[in-house]
């Protein structure tokens, strides 16, 4: 960011530190990654040089959460751990339950099977703190933890307590209503799967997300695949993959491998050929007319199938 490349922006040391925090999240929140981990790195190192706890603290986690936005969980393990450890040592229920939440992110990932009592540690200091919006952060991950694990029954548990938070604050969650769209598809109530991956599509598009909007878009098509309606489950696969971005980053589990098993169904009652040139299709729609195929709105798209 130019206006942290001023000499006048260093004149006060902590505050800088601090402004590189926030820089950092913001920017991580653009998708501007690169330059996030630049200025987390950056400010970690300042938040050392300084000797404040609590700056390190939320510098390291916000840190080991640009790694994992970025794909690198493994690089985020030790901030985060970093994190974490500094942050029991405080005693701060509230940072602590923010540091074991943005840490849970690469650690779930690395080792699933030993994260469960950084869950259980992590929702009694959010429970403690009352902070609703990490309630929701971490019920909402844990809901997505339990999916990736096959165990829906605590995946709707901890979905539906993500929403209870959100509806505390007054927020909706984008990740929230996709995850929420994948246990609805489990429970065999494909109407209330559509619902819930539509309305992630329509908060997708007025923020301009392409990342949710492509994996929104995802959950459309494997629910058309589900119906038999195989062309245009072609197209929305293609669609999905074109607002991921051709040569984007993987898809996550378990929106990988729901994807996997879709596709594959879709390609063996499609034949390649006609699979290929459907899925093609639905990349090179125009934004609007690939929004209007994944919302079912009426539009040109339709003429498509």
């Amino acid at each position: 960011m130019p206006v942290l490349d001023r000499p006048e922006a260093r004149a006060d040391p902590e505050l800088f530190a601090t402004a590189l925090l926030t820089a950092t999240d913001l920017t991580a929140r653009r998708a501007d990654l690169a330059i996030a981990l630049r200025l987390g790195e950056e400010a970690v190192k300042l938040a050392r040089q300084l000797d404040v706890d609590r700056l390190l603290i939320a510098s390291l986690a916000a840190l080991s959460y640009v790694y994992y936005l970025a794909g690198e969980p493994e690089r985020g393990i030790a901030p985060g751990r970093e994190a974490v450890q500094r942050a029991r040592q405080l005693g701060d229920d509230v940072l602590l339950g923010e540091s074991l939440t943005l840490y849970l992110l690469c650690d779930a990932l690395i080792d699933p099977a030993g994260a469960g009592p950084l869950f259980t540690e992590a929702m009694a200091c959010i429970q403690r703190s009352g902070d609703h919006l990490y309630a929701y952060y971490l019920d909402n991950y844990a809901g997505l933890h339990a999916l990736r694990a096959g165990d829906i029954p605590a995946a709707r548990a901890h979905l539906h307590r993500a929403a209870q938070a959100m509806q505390a604050i007054g927020l909706k969650g984008l990740g929230l209503s996709i995850n929420m769209g994948w246990v609805l598809r489990q429970d065999n109530d494909p109407d209330g799967a559509r619902a819930s991956f539509e309305a992630a599509l329509r908060i997708s598009r007025r923020i301009g997300d392409r990342s949710s909007m492509a994996y929104a878009s995802l959950g459309v098509a494997c629910l058309a695949a589900d119906a038999g309606d195989w062309r245009r489950a072609a197209l929305l696969h293609g669609v999905a993959q074109a607002f991921l971005g051709p040569a984007g980053p993987p898809w996550d589990d378990p929106d990988a491998r729901y994807r996997r098993d879709s596709v594959e169904q879709v390609r063996a009652h499609l034949g390649q050929q006609q699979f290929e040139q459907a899925h093609a299709r639905g990349m090179a729609l125009s934004p609007g007319q690939a929004f209007d195929l994944a919302s079912g709105a009426p539009s040109q798209a339709d003429l498509l199938l």
